[in-house]
């Protein structure tokens, strides 16, 4: 007997209103329609898919009990009839979609996944930053397909949304919960921890940006006039510490400090008074924010 057959065996006791629903069985509710009726019908309805607030909760069911009351949460034995039934599997990938598009993307790639910006972003992108309860349908999105066996479709969605408000400069207004909720999301620990990487590389060049023009500032030639030379044992401190190498060779730390050569300390330190002529405690203050010396 096949898998699926033994599964809906197993449940048909019980109550199971988000396999129904999947199946085409029962319209969501309140006030609902049927899924196909949903996929068929609402794509590009953008108006419709922002104000109706009980769809979601049935097209991306989760095991704790959402705001909606008239959707229940996930049982185990519907995650596994959801998991293993073609059906379903299809008609989730299908609402996947439908609601990138609501958001301003698409997916590309079969095996190769991934999602970037669709024809409509720009205004699908302005709604996003206007409508904050979008960013709890993309958690919900995210956190679903990892509990029905569409893990795959997680972390490219996510790492779109971290590119375009890390990178692109967009989205802003999404940036915390996307760090604090996408990202944990992702079940695979290998694709999690290399989108935490994506996002401490980010943040460190963004920051880089930022504090360049200051610490050129401090000194009367720029930091790019030296050229780092590490000890091996700064090396093997430097490979230990959180941070990365830039790309003029200097090694900035997690908290923004540039490491500095402890032979090419000196210099700058002197570099800085011929500038300012400061005693030693008020260079000290000058440089400690900017720089680290190990």
């Amino acid at each position: 007997m096949k898998v699926e057959a033994l599964l809906c065996l197993n449940a048909v006791f019980q109550d199971q209103p988000n396999v129904d629903f999947y199946m085409n069985k029962r319209r969501f509710a309140p006030l609902g329609e049927f899924i196909e009726d949903v996929l068929c019908h609402w794509y590009g309805e953008y108006e419709l898919l922002e104000k109706h607030h009980s769809y979601i909760q049935w097209l991306f069911p989760l095991r704790q009990q959402g705001r909606n009351a008239h959707a229940k949460p996930l049982t185990t034995s519907e995650i596994e009839i959801m998991k293993n039934t073609a059906e379903i599997q299809h008609r989730l990938r299908r609402a996947y979609k439908l609601m990138l598009n609501f958001f301003g993307v698409k997916l590309v790639g079969e095996e190769e996944i991934e999602v970037i910006r669709d024809s409509n972003f720009s205004t699908r992108f302005s709604n996003l930053n206007t409508n904050a309860h979008n960013n709890l349908r993309i958690t919900r999105i995210v956190r679903s397909m990892g509990e029905l066996g569409a893990a795959q479709y997680q972390a490219p969605l996510v790492k779109f949304f971290l590119k375009e408000i890390l990178v692109e400069d967009q989205l802003q207004n999404m940036k915390e919960s996307a760090l604090k909720y996408f990202l944990p999301a992702v079940k695979n620990d290998h694709e999690r921890d290399a989108l935490s990487e994506y996002v401490l590389k980010h943040r460190i060049s963004k920051n880089a940006k930022r504090l360049l023009p200051v610490v050129t500032s401090l000194l009367p030639t720029p930091i790019t006039h030296w050229t780092p030379a590490y000890s091996e044992k700064e090396k093997k401190w430097l490979s230990e510490e959180p941070g990365e190498y830039r790309e003029d060779g200097w090694y900035q730390l997690e908290n923004e400090r540039i490491v500095l050569p402890a032979t090419l300390a000196p210099e700058i330190v002197r570099a800085l008074h011929s500038r300012t002529h400061g005693g030693k405690t008020a260079m000290a203050q000058q440089l400690e924010p900017y720089f680290y010396v190990p």
